[in-house]
């Protein structure tokens, strides 16, 4: 219960722009609020009488927080209990005095708004109504004051936008009004408190609705009209025109004739003879339909524009780049993505075509609106600026092939980011011609390639699949498109390349060689397959200390058809390898200039060529930028520079994994990549069950240093030995230099052998080897005859892979070996490293597809049983041999006796027992190195 019938209330403006009420008895003691609040606010609807107050602390006294509009309610409608005598501070009895006529001004809408300057804010001034409450009263002189006048100000802008805040349809209009575009000066010249009022729809008693209409010219006039004409509120389907409307309507034809004032101080050229006008201009018909239309419709007044141009107000003018047809065979007649195209203009406008001239007319006439083939037409004067900008940049860049490309090959579901393709052409629709379409559907579906023949001095048989590859690399030099071919371990590039090279030189002819770069491990390997099938091309290898430089270098060009050489000597020799235009650059592994900020990397991608070609296993190893890097090689600015690209897919795929911009990169790339794998259907068809492949490696500079040396001990010898004592030393450096063809480490019996993999050209291709078979998710045998090479091996692989790679010898229990057998055919371990001795028979891997013999046994049928350990029942893969051998050295010319006696009458060399009955004429024929 209240202690006193009397309460003191005092209202203090809180600096959050709410208001603080808090109250005292008679005697100025605070009370608490829970003993009043309900009684004063007992009636007030807009706080759901006092429910949704809570109580609040102000400067350590608590008391009750209101809004201006709950406050300026509260006091407007007086509900307070009558229980209570309120008694209220000096600010509430100001507030007391004008609170109702502020709440009926806001309620009415009898009030106008002051627009600020910044065309961001609208002030809500006291209405002179509100001002005249304090005239003649007693409030006059305080409200004088600059503080209370500042705080009743305040208060009814507050409350003014509090009670918008309670209407949501009054703050869309308003919020509206401030986006329209209408400057401040322009809503001050339209609006006064009772336009506002009816704006704002607080109060507006005609029967109709004002409405403008604009209508196109008549056929043969040139004038567009323009009317008033009025909605009826009770029929919003009946029009009429002020003529023809309903004779009640007429007292308010005078509201009608101030809303045409107010027009007109909007927009001076609507001014006609009587008020306003009823005709427009072309120009004026443009202004109306793209400026005036826009603002009277947010002020209020309904707009009837001609149906199309709702329809085509955003309409684009398409610029088109139409490609001309220069010959009548359709053959494409550019060559290289840099090609320049001819082309002529085309615009289209709703469906309607414009050539250059037309369109130049068209813009030299000034015309805005314009009928095309019975459409109208609009003609944006900033629209045709860009258009115009944009045509000119196209001039002066030309079109590209590779502009065409990147717009066709992109698949329609994929939005081509402009932010990062500044090129004039990403933004223009461009029309190909039958020779492009025909080329680009050929690269896109390697069906439509025609198939070439095989030259007749290729010396072998080609699969299908390497017809269509070799096919598809002269395919693309016609056009001077770079290739990647990115074909599977085992399926061919080499000889697909061969082949192409033969191509080349039987049908194009060549005035330059073709140059090949590969790793020094595969240099024999190259040349060996260039003998075995194309033994007519002239093969020169550009490698050693002796090579020739500078004008030697030009001259050992001459009647050449290809110079192979390595990574490494093409940036030592770039000033004479740079200085040649080649007939083709092949790189061959080409994912060792994956890193295209390295100098090596650089150096290749300057070499000039006719034809530049990739060939590798892996085009992408880790990252997107090894991609770029080999494309930059072949198709040089085809994906951008690498900032280009790193922002248009690299980072949303590597970071984010955006799927649209996979499909993209996807189809760019798809025709200059052909990538077939063992399991493609038309590939499986064609291959074998066993290829048996010989990989070439060269002996490093340590190696052949140590081979000869060795060779020079021996013979020195040799001469002085009984015939047992000379086979036992013959048999003794085989063996020694069987093992320094594997390793040097292994015949120096190194305990803790450095630089291993650098040593040995037999380590390198291994480890290629191996990276093409852990990416292809596949398994591998290898085999070596040297327990000391088998740990040199395991702890390589170990360093290089991080795998523990078990190896099976002759010192290992059998029950450990059965588990070990087991794992692996349950595919525990993708490598296992076997004795020949101990595991040439009696195992069953099927598990494995791969087999690697990295030393040769003088009787190929025990290297035979080793492959059979794969290659057996129960096998359901293609199954791969590799045979390594070092070129010029014992293990090339025995393999080449081997392949010579074998092809002759099937016979079999069964111990190496032959090569000690040698003469040591013929046993240095056979050993020195060559």
């Amino acid at each position: 219960m209240l202690k006193t019938r009397l309460l003191h209330v005092v209202i203090e403006k809180c600096e959050d722009g709410m208001f603080f009420i808090h109250a005292t008895d008679e005697n100025g003691t605070y009370v608490d609020p829970t003993d009043w609040k309900r009684q004063l606010f007992i009636w007030h609807q807009e706080s759901f009488f006092g429910t949704s107050l809570s109580f609040e602390k102000h400067h350590s006294i608590e008391g009750v927080k209101v809004t201006s509009w709950e406050l300026l309610t509260l006091l407007a409608k007086e509900g307070f209990s009558a229980m209570i005598q309120w008694e209220w501070d000096e600010l509430g009895q100001m507030f007391l005095s004008t609170a109702y006529t502020m709440y009926e001004a806001i309620v009415k809408g009898a009030f106008s708004p002051l627009f600020a300057q910044d065309e961001q804010m609208i002030q809500w001034p006291l209405p002179s109504l509100v001002i005249d409450d304090f005239h003649d009263s007693f409030w006059e002189q305080r409200y004088n004051d600059r503080t209370f006048k500042s705080i009743v100000e305040n208060w009814f802008q507050s409350a003014v936008e509090h009670y918008f805040q309670t209407r949501p349809e009054l703050i869309d209009k308003i919020n509206n009004l401030m986006s329209s575009g209408l400057s401040a000066e322009e809503l001050t010249l339209y609006f006064d408190e009772v336009s506002f009022q009816k704006w704002l729809g607080l109060e507006n008693d005609r029967p109709f609705k004002i409405a403008l209409r604009l209508s196109e010219p008549e056929e043969h006039e040139d004038s567009w009209k323009l009317e008033t004409v009025l909605r009826d509120r009770s029929f919003p389907d009946r029009l009429y025109s002020m003529n023809d409307s309903p004779g009640k309507w007429k007292p308010f034809f005078a509201e009608v004739q101030e809303e045409h004032r107010r027009w007109v101080n909007l927009f001076p050229w609507l001014k006609g003879v009587n008020g306003l006008t009823d005709e427009l201009d072309e120009d004026q018909a443009w202004l109306f339909l793209t400026e005036a239309s826009e603002k009277l419709h947010v002020l209020g007044v309904e707009i009837l524009l001609p149906s199309w141009w709702m329809a085509m107000k955003d309409a684009q003018i398409a610029v088109k780049a139409k490609m001309k047809q220069t010959n009548t065979s359709y053959s494409p007649s550019f060559v290289g993505l840099n090609a320049m195209i001819d082309f002529d203009w085309r615009l289209s406008v709703n469906g309607s075509e414009l050539s250059e001239d037309d369109f130049q007319q068209l813009i030299e006439s000034q015309r805005k609106l314009i009928k095309l083939n019975g459409q109208w037409v609009r003609f944006d004067p900033k629209m045709i600026k860009q258009i115009q900008d944009l045509m000119q940049r196209a001039k002066k860049e030309g079109l590209t092939v590779r502009d065409i490309f990147e717009q066709e090959l992109i698949t329609a579901d994929e939005e081509i980011d402009e932010d990062f393709n500044p090129k004039a052409f990403a933004k223009i629709q461009i029309e190909l011609n039958r020779s492009i379409k025909k080329l680009i559907q050929q690269l896109t579906d390697l069906a439509d390639i025609p198939q070439l023949s095989v030259p007749n001095k290729f010396q072998g048989h080609l699969r299908p699949y390497q017809v269509q590859g070799f096919s598809w690399l002269a395919f693309l030099r016609k056009f001077q498109f770079g290739a990647i071919l990115a074909d599977d371990m085992g399926l061919g590039k080499t000889i697909q390349l061969i082949t192409y090279l033969l191509h080349v030189k039987n049908t194009i002819g060549i005035h330059t060689p073709s140059l090949i770069i590969c790793p020094t491990s595969v240099l024999g390997n190259w040349q060996k397959e260039f003998e075995r099938f194309a033994p007519s091309l002239k093969v020169v290898l550009h490698y050693g200390p002796n090579r020739p430089k500078g004008e030697h270098f030009d001259e050992s060009l001459k009647d050449v058809d290809v110079i192979l050489t390595t990574y490494g000597i093409s940036h030592l020799d770039f000033d004479e390898l740079s200085g040649i235009h080649w007939s083709t650059i092949a790189i061959d592994e080409a994912q060792n200039i994956k890193n295209s900020g390295t100098k090596q990397s650089r150096a290749i991608r300057k070499l000039n060529g006719e034809h530049k070609i990739a060939l590798t296993g892996t085009p992408m190893e880790n990252r997107l930028s090894e991609l770029w890097s080999i494309f930059d090689f072949t198709n040089h600015g085809f994906l951008g520079t690498f900032s280009q690209f790193q922002k248009k897919y690299i980072l949303p795929i590597e970071k984010a994994g955006t799927e649209g911009k996979i499909r993209e990169l996807q189809s760019l790339i798809r025709p200059f990549l052909l990538r077939r794998t063992k399991q493609d259907p038309e590939v499986e068809l064609n291959l074998p069950d066993k290829i048996e492949e010989k990989e070439y490696c060269p002996l490093t500079t340590e190696q052949a240093s140590l081979y000869e040396q060795l060779i020079r001990d021996t013979f020195d010898q040799i001469e002085t030995l009984s015939s047992f004592q000379r086979k036992g030393l013959i048999l003794k450096m085989l063996n020694h230099l069987k093992q320094l063809c594997n390793h040097p480490a292994l015949y120096l019996k190194e305990e803790r052998p450095n630089n291993v993999v650098k040593r040995s050209h037999k380590i390198e291709k291994l480890i290629e080897l191996l990276t093409s078979v852990l990416d292809a998710n596949e398994g591998c045998l290898i085999f070596t005859q040297y327990i000391g090479m088998g740990r040199i091996i395991q702890e390589t692989l170990n360093s290089h892979f991080n795998l523990d790679v078990p190896f099976l010898n002759g010192s290992m229990p059998k029950a450990k070996r059965d588990e070990y057998v087991q794992s692996f055919q349950n595919g525990e371990f993708p490598i296992f490293l076997i004795s020949l001795k101990a595991g040439g028979t009696g195992l069953n891997l099927t598990a494995a597809n791969h087999v690697i013999h990295f030393d040769r046994w003088w009787n190929p049928a025990v290297e035979n049983q080793a492959t059979d350990r794969v290659y057996r029942i129960g096998q359901s893969r293609f199954v791969h041999v590799h045979k390594f051998i070092t070129t010029g050295t014992l293990e090339e010319k025995i393999d080449a006796m081997l392949e010579k006696k074998q092809a002759l009458n099937d016979e079999i060399i069964q111990s190496d027992n032959w090569i000690t009955e040698l003469s040591n004429i013929e046993l240095q024929d056979l050993l020195a190195l060559s």
